[in-house]
């Protein structure tokens, strides 16, 4: 087996269930690209646009272009945490201790070198291989906080400013077109 591969699912169930939309909504919005027809109707909420059949393209368009981009957000987050532990791993191989300043590859070539005819002191092997586990600890919660923040600020954006934005700007649409 590949040291690299495990068996979680890469994407999450909501990063799923959010492609599905994106492809659904992409493949309408392909279809109506590649023949040039826009429908007249939307039976599925009973609209019927024949005066005016281009709304339905750009209603189309503007759905597509927002799940897409929340799409690519939150799959680039839940691909950054898939492989967070490979990353971590790949940037603490140069980290060293503070005492020594020795590797951990360094550490266990001097652990094998002196093959047991060491006694250990304080400023030694042991402490310098606490000291990268602390900045691997450190690299990783730094990760984790980033990854987080970066995380909340895109589902505050896309799923609560985002909705309260469309449905004001849609509201003050059907507001004015029905007072007309």
């Amino acid at each position: 087996a590949n040291k690299y591969m495990n068996n979680q699912n890469i994407l999450s169930e909501d990063t799923l269930k959010l492609k599905t939309k994106v492809l659904i909504f992409s493949g309408v919005s392909l279809f109506i690209g590649l023949t040039k027809v826009l429908p007249t109707k939307l039976s599925l909420i009973g609209l019927n646009f024949e005066q005016n059949e281009r709304v339905v393209g750009w209603f189309l368009l503007i759905i597509t272009i927002f799940l897409f981009i929340n799409f690519i957000l939150v799959a680039s987050l839940n691909i950054a945490k898939y492989f967070k532990n490979h990353l971590i791993k790949r940037k603490s191989k140069t980290l060293t201790g503070d005492t020594i300043g020795l590797t951990y590859a360094e550490i266990g070539q001097e652990y094998d070198r002196q093959q047991g005819h060491y006694e250990e002191q304080r400023g030694t092997l042991s402490n310098e291989a606490d000291d990268i586990q602390r900045k691997i600890k450190a690299l990783e919660d730094k990760f984790d906080k980033n990854h987080i923040t970066f995380n909340n600020i895109i589902e505050i954006l896309f799923n609560f400013i985002t909705p309260i934005i469309l449905a004001i700007i849609s509201i003050k649409y059907l507001y004015c077109f029905l007072i007309q």
